[in-house]
């Protein structure tokens, strides 16, 4: 399913990229100008934002649902790269010269978000102040980068789960985590079966609870951090 055409903002809300953590600070006016240049989408799920192999044109901020980054290996065993959700910002390839996506983004919900085009949001960079909290951030997301495929060496598929959900839980406020089944087999490289099964494990052994289908609460991550060491 493809997206639908988007559709001017009329101010994106008016203060959306307000949120964008890289983009605090910047003088009035330049904000109020990506404002206006910015649009608005409202997309099914199974939509599309872009298809892997697409140009890098664009920034994308998520207000409402879940959109997930994921591609395809031999066996069309699905693989998620990523899960953003609200104030979630997609927006790293654009600094690539020529860069084409190496992942699709879908909708895994209904999602509202706001898109910015790549040469309105070169324009932005050329703020000094903006510049240096991308240089951090990209620090930041590359460390995340790396702890997130340090958890496809671990062995043990009981602690393999529980290295996702301790990631997820840092990187969110509150102690309950939302993810599917499916979600979590794409992020680890193992079948939701064996998800189900660790999970009960970590459940009955006092590590989580879960409170919902796809909702986990997560009752020690003292213990859950010692049980992984990660």
């Amino acid at each position: 399913m493809t997206a639908p055409a988007p559709e001017q903002c009329q101010g994106c809300r008016g203060d959306c990229l307000k949120t964008v953590d890289f983009l605090a600070g910047m003088p009035p006016d330049k904000m109020k100008e990506l404002l206006r240049r910015s649009v608005q989408l409202t997309l099914p799920k199974g939509a599309y934002l872009f298809h892997a192999g697409d140009p890098c044109d664009a920034i994308y901020l998520v207000h409402k649902g879940r959109v997930k980054l994921c591609v395809y290996d031999q066996d069309g065993q699905e693989r998620i790269a990523g899960v953003f959700v609200e104030r979630d910002v997609m927006w790293e390839g654009v600094l690539v010269p020529d860069s084409r996506y190496s992942t699709s983004a879908i909708c895994m919900t209904a999602v509202e978000c706001c898109r910015l085009a790549r040469k309105d949001f070169e324009k932005v960079i050329e703020e000094p102040a903006v510049a240096l909290r991308i240089i951090g951030m990209l620090s930041k997301k590359l460390h995340d980068a790396n702890r997130r495929n340090l958890l496809k060496s671990i062995a043990d598929p009981k602690e393999r789960v529980a290295g996702l959900l301790l990631y997820r839980y840092r990187r969110q406020t509150g102690d309950t985590i939302t993810m599917r089944l499916d979600e979590m087999a794409g992020s680890l490289a193992l079948r939701p079966e064996t998800i189900s099964r660790k999970l009960k494990e970590l459940e009955r052994e006092g590590y989580v609870k879960k409170t919902a289908r796809s909702s986990i609460q997560i009752l020690d991550p003292d213990r859950l951090m010692e049980l992984v060491n990660y």
